[in-house]
């Protein structure tokens, strides 16, 4: 199954991708695999990863990547975008996420994005979740990016992953990308 989903997360090069996720390991193997794959597209990557993924993301891009390669990949603290003016602020959250494009969009116009998406509350509003990720789905579309949204399985109810499916057009687990059957656009 690992290497269906590699091969078909190599050759996705736009959508918004839902990813649940369980295992870490894979979790880091796959964006590592999204990662190389954009390098070979010849695209720059913005990663939003938690502090506690981060050291873990250098240490395999000092090991697999070279110089050149990593100054195409702008990792940033998911802090920044989740926490940092209250919890999941949708607003803050895609002003923060389109300023870092254009500043990107000035180094290389083809960008991929990778999102691992954390709330400090126990379960955020699935309305809110909804309005954020449709407002996301729709600036993705139109900038014809590849964008994949990572949340773990983990903190995730039956009805938060059912908002998600619908505003996302492709979902993915740790072995499988598929083809959203609700997706609502």
């Amino acid at each position: 199954m690992e290497a269906l989903n590699e091969v078909k997360l190599v050759t996705l090069h736009k959508g918004h991708v839902f990813y649940q996720f369980k295992s870490e390991e894979t979790y880091l193997s796959n964006l590592m695999l999204f990662i190389r794959s954009g390098l070979e597209n010849n695209q720059h990557i913005l990663v939003i990863e938690s502090m506690r993924n981060i050291a873990k993301v250098r240490n395999r891009m000092k090991r697999l990547l070279n110089e050149e390669q990593q100054s195409s990949i702008y990792l940033v603290d998911n802090f920044d975008y989740y926490f940092l003016n209250g919890d999941f602020n949708t607003e803050n959250i895609l002003k923060h996420f389109q300023k870092d494009i254009s500043v990107i969009k000035k180094q290389n116009p083809s960008i991929r994005t990778w999102a691992h998406i954390e709330w400090t509350s126990s379960e955020p509003d699935a309305t809110i979740l909804n309005e954020f990720e449709s407002t996301a789905d729709d600036y993705v579309l139109q900038e014809g990016l590849l964008s994949v949204c990572a949340y773990s399985k983990n903190s995730l109810s039956p009805a938060l992953n059912e908002t998600l499916e619908k505003v996302h057009n492709y979902v993915m687990t740790d072995d499988e990308l598929s083809i959203s059957m609700v997706y609502g656009k």
